[in-house]
């Protein structure tokens, strides 16, 4: 991990459609792991903060680092508005990482990943990163893509698991319905999750039910990326912890979420 500020220029922005778009950058800083994040902001911003992004793809041999991004706000807005050429601060790689959690027989283990919207970006990297991991991959958005390739752009990786499953609350091109309609959890040695809030309690609720260990990337509001500003705090059964330091990886069942 490195705390120093970098300045990459972008290789390659690529929207997937309105709301997704990718970004691409040459890394050669310390290869980062799945799970992780780094904090980003265009060179020529309007905002302070840098903004905590999922690494979605990173090849080692090429030293190419991918980001899949939602425009949720100005600052990722801003991100979306990038050209071939343009300079992003980067501070990073942050953050404790998937394969931390994986059984020590991973070789023969079976995980569910389980992704709500741009949450599927770090299950993705864990794909990559693990391909001799036997892993099924369910995938769960608000609107289906327009076509295969967006989708498959969407998904990076995921469409090399073992199983996939698709869904979309509006049904195009992908099953109807929200992913954990299709997700049962007593199959696997452990399921990983990240996505929205209402979404991870409720895969929390269905591991516990069979006893299946779970773990989940927390989303919070991420300002410095090391702890030091706690303002990513969140409850646990421990005390508070901050998302970024301690995290963004917890098990399930130490996330106190708010009734």
């Amino acid at each position: 991990m490195s705390n120093n500020c970098v300045t990459c220029e972008l290789v390659k922005n690529i929207p997937i459609n309105e709301e997704y778009f990718v970004l691409e950058f040459y890394w050669q800083g310390c290869a980062p792991k799945a799970g992780q994040f780094f904090m980003m902001k265009p060179s020529r911003s309007s905002v302070f903060l840098l903004r905590p992004i999922s690494i979605f793809e990173y090849d080692a041999k090429t030293k190419l680092l991918k980001f899949l991004i939602a425009k949720r706000g100005k600052g990722t807005c801003e991100l979306s508005e990038l050209q071939k050429g343009d300079k992003v601060i980067f501070t990073g790689s942050f953050g404790n990482a998937w394969a931390d959690f994986l059984p020590k027989s991973s070789k023969t283990a079976k995980a569910a990943l389980v992704g709500g919207s741009v949450g599927t970006a770090p299950l993705s990297s864990l794909v990559a990163e693990k391909p001799e991991v036997c892993f099924h991959f369910y995938a769960g958005f608000r609107q289906g893509f327009p076509g295969k390739d967006q989708e498959n752009l969407m998904l990076g990786a995921a469409v090399n698991a073992k199983k996939l499953v698709v869904t979309a609350e509006d049904g195009k091109n992908a099953q109807i319905g929200r992913v954990l309609d299709t997700f049962t959890p007593e199959n696997y040695d452990v399921v990983f999750g990240c996505g929205p809030i209402p979404m991870l309690k409720a895969l929390k609720i269905k591991c516990e039910s069979q006893n299946i260990p779970c773990f989940i990337s927390m989303e919070s509001r991420f300002a410095c990326g090391v702890g030091a500003c706690l303002g990513c705090t969140i409850r646990t059964v421990g005390g508070n912890r901050c998302c970024c330091k301690d995290g963004p990886i917890f098990p399930a069942n130490t996330i106190l979420f708010d009734e």
